[in-house]
């Protein structure tokens, strides 16, 4: 479940495994993506689910009740109110392997990768990805991080109403900001809690859901010519989940360096094989 402002993130927000160093491609040039996802456009929506959504069938370790781990599964998003404007991406299972698989996303001419862990816990997020790697996608900004000491579930293997969990961890590397390059370090610390069950509605359909507020703080240190310069994002989101489909919505608001923002983001389509 990053990405959250993260999920993202964390959900979102999220490359080897948790305590290990993993690297993040570059990040460039972040552009509104205004294409459809490629392939299928939706599947049929979820009709009704139970008062209590009962937990899947547990038949490896990337079985997740909420987030259908399946190599092609595709979903493309749409967001508006975020401090970098309207955007669109669409995010594909490209990878799957027994301990773990690969997310890309698609945000307009960037293509970022994303490696996720699979563990008895649930799935955990590796790398900075979701709604706050779009957030630091900017035209005058590139990332290249490292990532260490990651703690935590991301999406646990079976999520109830009154659950809570929280995903942490620590990174290093290098951000070029409008030319001038530093040395960055920081920490994400994402917390979540497991409200109930609701129905949504989004372009892709109305879902019953399992709805999860996600509280997250980004903070990034950068150091140029001798000066630190800190970044800070952070923001109270709530994502809506649905069985064997993957989070349809997520909204809420943020702080981007001092800069209010109030974001919404909806599933517009997806693929699941």
């Amino acid at each position: 479940m990053l990405i959250s402002l993260f999920l993202a993130l964390v959900f979102v927000t999220a490359c080897s495994s948790p305590g290990g160093g993993s690297t993040q491609e570059p990040i460039n040039t972040l552009q509104p993506n205004t294409t459809e996802a490629p392939g299928d456009t939706a599947t049929a929506p979820v009709q009704s689910t139970p008062t209590e959504i009962p937990p899947t069938e547990q038949t490896s370790l990337c079985a997740n009740i909420f987030y259908p781990v399946r190599e092609g599964s595709t979903w493309t998003y749409a967001s508006t109110g975020s401090p970098v404007g309207e955007y669109s991406f669409t995010d594909t299972i490209t990878s799957v392997r027994e301990d773990g698989f690969t997310l890309t996303s698609q945000f307009g001419d960037l293509t970022r990768t994303q490696e996720w862990a699979c563990e008895e816990q649930g799935l955990v997020a590796l790398q900075l990805g979701g709604t706050s790697a779009a957030t630091l996608n900017t035209q005058d900004m590139q990332l290249n991080l490292e990532v260490k000491n990651v703690s935590g579930v991301t999406f646990p293997r079976d999520i109830t109403a009154g659950d809570e969990w929280q995903h942490n961890l620590e990174f290093e590397g290098q951000m070029d900001i409008a030319g001038q390059s530093g040395e960055a370090t920081g920490s994400a610390e994402t917390s979540f809690a497991a409200l109930g069950n609701e129905s949504v509605t989004v372009p892709a359909g109305t879902f019953e859901s399992m709805k999860i507020q996600v509280d997250s703080t980004l903070n990034i240190n950068v150091g140029f010519q001798g000066l630190s310069v800190p970044v800070t994002i952070s923001g109270t989101y709530t994502y809506w989940f649905v069985q064997d489909v993957g989070w349809v919505k997520a909204s809420g608001t943020g702080d981007f360096g001092g800069q209010s923002f109030s974001e919404t983001i909806e599933l517009q389509s997806y693929n699941i094989p």
